[in-house]
C-alpha cells in the first residue's frame, strides 16, 4: 500500500518540488531510514527484542529505499536524458546500464564477500558496511546535485533556443 502511495505521489513531488529534490530524495530517505537499523546493529543483537527491531528496521529501510528509487530517482534519471542530443542519449543510457547496474551490483557483492571473508560474518563487518553505505549515499547526493545544475543549465539553453527559433 505504501509503495503504491509513494509511486502515485512521486510524479507530483518531481513536478511540484523540481528535478533536484526528486533526484536527491532517494539517498536522503535511505540515509535516514538506515539510522535506526545500524543503531540496532551497533547496540548488539544479544536479545531477541533487539534482533527483532533490527529485522523490522532493515525491512522498512529496504522497502522504502526501493520504493523511493522507483518512484523518485528512476523518473529523474530518465528526465536527465531529455535535453541531450540523440547520440548522447544512446551512449549515456548504454554506459549507465552497463556501469551503473552491472558493475555496481557485482562490485557491491564483491565488497560484501570480501568483508565477510575478512571479518568472518557480516555483523562483525557492520561498521565498515555502514561507512561504505553512507559514503556511497554521500557520493550519490553530491552527484545528483551536480547533475541538477547541468540539467537545469541545459534545459534553460534549450528553452532559449526554442524562443530564438520562434522569432
Amino acid at each position: 500500500l505504501g509503495t503504491c502511495i509513494v509511486i502515485f505521489f512521486g510524479v507530483h513531488v518531481i513536478r511540484i518540488l523540481g528535478w533536484r529534490i526528486g533526484a536527491i530524495a532517494t539517498p536522503c530517505i535511505m540515509a535516514l531510514v538506515a539510522l535506526p537499523f545500524f543503531a540496532c546493529i551497533f547496540m548488539g543483537l544479544d536479545t531477541p527484542a533487539t534482533l527483532r527491531l533490527a529485522v523490522v528496521f532493515g525491512t522498512v529501510q529496504s522497502l522504502l529505499s526501493k520504493t523511493s528509487k522507483y518512484a523518485l530517482f528512476d523518473p529523474t534519471t530518465q528526465m536527465a536524458y531529455i535535453p541531450l542530443d540523440e547520440e548522447s542519449k544512446v551512449k549515456g543510457k548504454a554506459a549507465i546500464d552497463v556501469l551503473g547496474s552491472r558493475v555496481g551490483k557485482s562490485g557491491g557483492s564483491f565488497i560484501q564477500q570480501g568483508l565477510v571473508f575478512i571479518f568472518g560474518d557480516i555483523i562483525s563487518a557492520a561498521p565498515v558496511v555502514a561507512v561504505n553505505f553512507y559514503s556511497v549515499l554521500f557520493l550519490w547526493f553530491t552527484g545528483a546535485n551536480q547533475l541538477s545544475g547541468l540539467f537545469h543549465a541545459q534545459t534553460e539553453m534549450d528553452k532559449a533556443d526554442k524562443l530564438e527559433k520562434k522569432r
